[in-house]
């Protein structure tokens, strides 16, 4: 646990790395860019060269030592500096997503993300959140993909960040485009959740469960119902909580 809680204080200082994160968001005049954790400024900097940028950050001494490195930006108006909690404060107007993110917060941020409206999303991550992110048998990667098109880029080495964390980290775009159509989403995410609470019952006895705790009434052939939930892919638990919609 100790391990986990510091990943979010390393700081990405590879300038390569930066400009290519930068590179990747396509970033036009008229974009705006909301950047959480800004930390020491490294990411915000190349940022600034391309748009305007809203910086939401949690600690009060980065925050001070922002105010005085990009003094004239914000002057410009070309940033703006928001002191708070990125999972509690309202997210301002932004057409882009580009942030080193504390790796901590990695899920909740990314949920509170697919809420909102956007173009496109170049996100670092803990390299073993990524590759979750970006494949569909676990939970987050089902749902995900119910919101957009999540793409590793790169992965990012830990002598890439000061302090060196002791793990890798990956770059990923995601793109608000769904790679699988939902009727229902609040339900598609109550059923994928509890499906993978209990990942190692087959998926007769979990839809068994299912409805007997909320009072549904889901069937599925004998062929999905011998599967663990690893094993359906996001399609399969759309059709099947589709089907059940009308429940």
């Amino acid at each position: 646990m100790r391990m986990r809680k510091s990943l979010g204080q390393h700081m990405l200082v590879n300038r390569r790395v930066i400009e290519r994160i930068v590179s990747y968001a396509e970033l036009g005049d008229d974009d705006v860019v909301l950047e959480v954790g800004c930390g020491t400024g490294n990411l915000t900097a190349e940022l600034l060269k391309k748009c305007r940028v809203v910086g939401i950050e949690k600690d009060v001494r980065m925050i001070e030592k922002l105010k005085k490195k990009f003094n004239s930006e914000i002057r410009l108006g070309r940033l703006e500096l928001v002191h708070g909690d990125a999972l509690k404060v309202d997210f301002p107007f932004f057409t882009k997503f580009v942030s080193n993110i504390p790796y901590k917060i990695s899920s909740p941020i990314t949920f509170r993300l697919f809420k909102h409206k956007f173009k496109m999303a170049v996100v670092t991550y803990q390299r073993e959140f990524a590759e979750r992110l970006c494949r569909e048998d676990n939970r987050l990667g089902v749902i995900a993909r119910s919101y957009c098109s999540p793409e590793i880029l790169e992965i990012v080495k830990p002598s890439s960040f000061r302090p060196k964390p002791k793990v890798e980290s990956a770059v990923v775009r995601i793109k608000p485009e769904p790679l699988i159509s939902v009727e229902n989403k609040e339900l598609f995410e109550k059923f994928v959740s509890f499906a993978f609470t209990m990942r190692r019952k087959r998926m007769g006895k979990i839809v068994q469960e299912f409805n007997s705790k909320f009072g549904f009434s889901i069937e599925i052939d004998s062929e999905t119902s011998k599967r663990r939930p690893e094993e359906l892919g996001a399609k399969k638990f759309a059709e099947i909580v589709d089907d059940i919609r009308t429940c």
